[in-house]
């Protein structure tokens, strides 16, 4: 922390991955630990003017409790030049058994007010369960893809599935895991560990099914990948 006046900073993007009981973490607790991370890491953080001093940290868009993340973004402002080699060094000391530092960047040419503000859509990897059948395979697949269509069957709530429904803009299989790519706006965004409280009941799966966020996207151009 420093002083409000502080007339130059060094913003650099950082990218978490939380996994294990860490995934059971709500936002704000995120927010906290993660401030908390930079204190001990002795990354000093410009505090905005004004009445309200502010920290200059913004974070990307929540991650659902039981949802994994390989993708949890916080840019912050420096008040003093890091390499971002020394800054991943030093956050890597303090990280909980859970959370990893995947890595640390400049973040110079991103919009200061709002860098999260691009983003369109979500791509997540979900694992169903350890050693489940070919059959339940498929039939997650095609639930999915009654979510993609937006096709609710009879004798589901709408209320049940508001959070989820019709939000997937592409889906794809390989051998163990389902890749999606989701809606991500304010008001429309994919709420992954509702779903996966679906995909358990609705097929009776023996193990609660794993989502991992991976990348955040632009929809225009086509699928862009955002901060790679």
């Amino acid at each position: 922390m420093t002083d409000p006046n502080q007339p130059v900073s060094f913003p650099v993007i950082v990218r978490f991955k939380k996994a294990g009981l860490m995934r059971f973490i709500g936002h704000l607790d995120w927010q906290a630990l993660e401030l908390a991370m930079f204190i001990k890491a002795g990354l000093k953080i410009v505090v905005s003017a004004g009445p309200s001093r502010r920290l200059k940290i913004k974070t990307s868009p929540p991650t659902p409790v039981a949802v994994a993340s390989n993708t949890e973004l916080t840019c912050i402002q420096l008040a003093q030049a890091v390499y971002p080699d020394e800054a991943k060094r030093r956050l890597m000391e303090v990280c909980p058994e859970g959370i990893d530092v995947v890595s640390v960047r400049d973040a110079g040419l991103l919009p200061k007010k709002n860098p999260f503000g691009v983003i369109e859509a979500c791509g997540y990897e979900l694992d169903p369960g350890n050693g489940i059948e070919k059959e339940v395979h498929e039939a997650t697949m095609n639930t999915l893809q009654e979510i993609k269509t937006g096709e609710i069957p009879d004798d589901v709530s709408r209320e049940e599935v508001k959070q989820f429904w019709g939000r997937i803009i592409e889906l794809s299989r390989n051998d163990d895991t389902i890749r999606l790519i989701v809606r991500q706006e304010e008001g429309n965004t994919f709420h992954a560990a509702r779903c996966a409280d679906y995909l358990e009941t609705r097929l009776n799966l023996k193990h609660y099914p794993l989502f991992t966020k991976l990348d955040y996207y632009r929809l225009k151009p086509r699928m862009k990948k955002l901060f790679a």
